[in-house]
């Protein structure tokens, strides 16, 4: 695979690099926290220059599912280290940041994932 969805480091052939934070696809019958709120308008997301839109995966799918993490060792499904223990996050706001994981996800004190924390 080439193109916009697929990262030039990244050596996996044929499958997504990156994914959306599952927040966005979510609706009121899924079973996350926060529900019924759902965030289809970018417009409603609270704190939008410090809350992933899309980030690296690892699995190649074309989504990341933080509502179901609860340490940082369920985040099996973000490719953290691809860039020197680092990996690119797109922000709500439209900019992006290479970040170690740590800095995104290590609750209960950094959530940059879900739009109600």
């Amino acid at each position: 695979m080439t193109g916009v969805y697929h990262c030039p480091s990244d050596r996996r052939v044929a499958e997504w690099s990156y994914g959306l934070n599952v927040f966005y696809e979510l609706g009121p019958d899924d079973d996350y926290a926060g529900k019924p709120r759902t965030w289809r308008r970018w417009s409603q997301i609270p704190q939008p220059t410090v809350t992933i839109l899309f980030a690296e995966n690892a699995g190649g799918a074309d989504h990341i599912m933080p509502n179901f993490w609860i340490t940082a060792d369920d985040a099996s499904d973000v490719n953290s280290k691809r860039h020197r223990n680092r990996a690119n996050y797109t922000f709500v706001d439209g900019h992006s940041e290479p970040l170690p994981f740590e800095q995104t996800y290590a609750p209960p004190k950094v959530d940059l994932w879900n739009p109600l924390r």
